[in-house]
Order: structure tokens, then sequence, then C-alpha cells
């Protein structure tokens, strides 16, 4: 049994303003559930969160050579962590786990210092503990307007949903919810009655190891929409080979029937694809999410060639070598022409980039927001013009527990106002420990 959406997201009946259809999925990790915590409108805050003026000046004991040490040493390839990530009972954990990357990596051009030391140094400036905000429970009027529908996938006890959308992929199946199980590995569809409810009868469109992200587009040009899938190639995260970007297309013959074709393959974990004509040629191409792990991962365009298949031809183009890519939705930001996409990458970097396309297919990196800690837990992002003024703007979480398992204050959701000449102001909207995803509806 699972609940429609990540981690336990509801069903929603709204306004669809667009087509004049009154459902439309929100994931509940939301917003409304973190009032109590909230900022006042345009009040930008991180006050929650570990910058550096919340480093205690606290001596470890420890020479100000050795502190000095272990600053480069742990703040070379990402900003230094700061001790109030963690409460002192997780610290010496993740200080193994930083020398564990360190040995990984194959790097030797850095002087080591010793374990014991960096751990007294952590741990003498943490908190002793995690004290969260407390929300405000919702009136029961207001949860009234809601109903919750769950649905079961057919000989699957545990569910592992990866990803949850309403789509429409024209007749025969219409309007619906299309949705991945990253376990039992299926992606499946379930279609939007006239009762504005999914039906039970749920439609597998494809059958894959471990999916991730599903996008849909008409990958063949056919005139039938057609779904690009990513794949992770694992359940758990490891550095591997086995990520893939798989094709599932509609038939032109049995309209509503899928067949499956891989586009690329041996490649790192895939989290999520986009797509669009990024030099305007004419072909569509596909912007691929490689997640990765620890030393696989980047963001990469598959840049559609012409050719006699009906698939394609592909060539893959690095974008950024960096691993841990979650997100990558595309806009053009400055309106040349030339479609744009935000990049977040969360493990160590934990970045939020604008990427300006100049058209000869080349990048500019436009530095969003930076997170204050290398454990921030990144965990998506959404674009939607939030104060209605013409701009687009990023809505972004932060919550991934599941490198530490510690629930953070400072985890939440933000928007990033686009002001624009490539500007963009941060604005905390409220606090939830453990934030998995939010994305923005009018309840």
């Amino acid at each position: 049994m699972f609940e429609v959406g990540l981690l336990n997201q509801l069903w929603r009946r709204l306004r669809e303003e667009e087509c004049g259809f009154s459902l439309r999925l929100i994931i509940v990790v939301a917003v409304a559930l973190s009032c109590a915590a909230c900022k006042p409108a345009g009040e930008a805050s991180n006050d929650l969160s570990p910058g550096a003026g919340d480093v205690a000046i606290k001596n470890a004991g420890l020479s100000a050579e050795v502190e000095e040490e272990i600053q480069v040493f742990c703040g070379d390839c990402h900003r230094m962590p700061n001790p109030a990530s963690f409460p002192k009972s997780a610290w010496r954990d993740e200080v193994r786990r930083g020398f564990e990357f360190y040995y990984t990596s194959a790097r030797n051009d850095l002087k080591i210092p010793k374990q014991s030391d960096v751990a007294q140094y952590f741990v003498s400036r943490a908190p002793e503990r995690f004290d969260a905000k407390k929300a405000e429970p919702l009136s029961d009027e207001w949860l009234a307007r809601f109903e919750k529908q769950e649905l079961s996938i057919p000989d699957v006890s545990s569910p592992a949903t990866s990803h949850v959308a309403v789509v429409d992929l024209g007749l025969p199946l219409g309007r619906g919810i299309v949705f991945s199980d990253m376990a039992a590995g299926g992606v499946y569809f379930s279609e939007i009655t006239t009762q504005h409810r999914a039906s039970d009868k749920l439609i597998k469109l494809g059958q894959l190891s471990n999916p991730a992200g599903v996008h849909v587009v008409d990958i063949n040009e056919d005139g039938l929409q057609d779904l690009v899938v990513a794949e992770l190639g694992s359940f758990l995260p490891e550095d591997h080979q086995r990520g893939k970007v798989v094709a599932l297309i509609q038939s032109k013959e049995e309209p509503g029937t899928f067949q499956q074709h891989v586009l690329i393959e041996g490649i790192g974990r895939v989290a999520s694809v986009e797509s669009a004509d990024f030099n305007q040629d004419g072909l569509t191409d596909l912007l691929v999410a490689e997640f990765g792990w620890r030393t696989t991962g980047s963001v990469f365009i598959l840049r559609r060639e012409k050719s006699d298949s009906p698939f394609g031809s592909w060539k893959k183009e690095t974008i950024d070598p960096r691993q841990g890519a979650i997100h990558l939705p595309v806009y053009d930001f400055n309106n040349d022409g030339f479609p744009d996409f935000v990049s977040l990458i969360s493990q160590h970097h934990e970045k939020l980039d604008l990427m300006l396309n100049d058209g000869q297919g080349a990048f500019k990196r436009v530095s969003v927001y930076e997170a204050p800690c290398p454990s921030y837990g990144s965990s998506g992002i959404k674009l939607i013009d939030v104060n209605k003024d013409g701009r687009m703007d990023i809505v972004y979480s932060n919550g991934d527990s599941f490198d530490s398992f510690v629930l953070k204050p400072f985890h939440g959701v933000k928007w990033f106002e686009n002001v624009g000449d490539e500007k963009f102001i941060e604005h905390q909207v409220g606090y939830l420990p453990g934030v998995h995803r939010a994305l923005p509806g009018d309840l």
C-alpha cells in the first residue's frame, strides 16, 4: 500500500486553472505543515541554519597550528563543515566518514591531521542536541477540505515510490498519475476519472530495475507522448556503471502500450531527465542528472543527432563533472531563445546554480545559493513564479537525512526570488526536518 506521492504525499482535489480540471497533485511535505515556523512574507532568514557566526569560539585543547591544519583539510573541496550542523553525539561518525571520503578519493595532496584531533575540534564546538521547532497543528476544518486516496501496487508489499506526477499521455490513456517504484522497478499509470479520483486500475507502462524520475516528451516526434526514465541501477547509493536513460516509446500501432529502448547505459545512478532543444537545431535533446554517489556522477546533455534510426542517435556532452545532481528544471531565464536550466547539486557541494545557455554548446554558471555547510541536505527544487511578477522563481527544499539519520532544525523550504539581472533573493518559508520535496499549489 502506498500513499500517492513521495514520502507519504497526499492526493489533493484542487482547482486546475489551466485546464479547468479540479484535480492537482501536490506534495505535502509542504509548507502549511510548518507554518508555526514561518517568517513574514518577503523576509529572508537563515536564523536556524548553521552559518559561520554559529561556530562557538571555544578552545578544544588544540594548538592554533593544528586547528589551522584541520580547517585546511576539512574545507578544501567544499565549505568548511560547521560544528553547529550536527550534535556532539554525531560528530565522531561524521569525522570518520569524512576521512573515508578522502582516502577513497585517491588524493594525497593534503596534510592529514590526526582523526582524533579533528573529532575533538568539532565535538568541543557542537551543540549538545538539536531542539526542533514544534509546528502548530492544522485545524480540523482546514483538513476536512481534503481527501486522501490510497492506491495499491499488485504483488508489491513494500513499495518505494520515487516519482509522482500528473500527466496527459493522450488518447487512449488520457490524463492521470504516473509514478515509479525504485525497489520493484515498475512504472505505472492511474487514470484520473470523471469523478476526479485516481482509478484503482493501474496500468504498468514499463519494467526497469530501479527507476527514479520520469519525464514525458514525444522523443521520436511521432505525435504520441513517450516517457524518458532515469534508471538508478541500484536501490542503495553506490558507485557503479549500471545507471541508464531509458525511453518508453508509445506504440503507433497500439497507442497506450509502450516499448522500452535504452538511450544510454554504463553510467552512474541517474536521478532525473529533462528535455529541450538546447542548440535550436530542431532536434530534442535530453538533460541528464547523473547523481552517481562519491566518485561517479555528472550533469550531461544527450544531444540528438540526425539519424535514420526512429529513436535517434545520441551524443553525450558533459556540462558539469560534479556528482550529486538531483533536479535540472529548464526555462529560458534571459529570454534569448535558448533554453537555460537550474541545477541543484547535493552531496558535499550543496549548490544551486543557474546555467545560462549561450546557444553554442556552452553554459555560463551563475551561483544562486551555496548552503552554509556540506551536510545541508538539499533535496529538491521546482520552478514557479511565486509572486506573479513575470519572473521565474525557484522553490527549494533541504531535508535529506539518509546520510546521517539526524533530523536537523534548519531543514525546511525556501524560495529564491528572481529580481532580474541574474540575481535572486533568498526567503525562508518554514522549517520542517526531513522535508523531501515541496511543490507549490493554490490550497
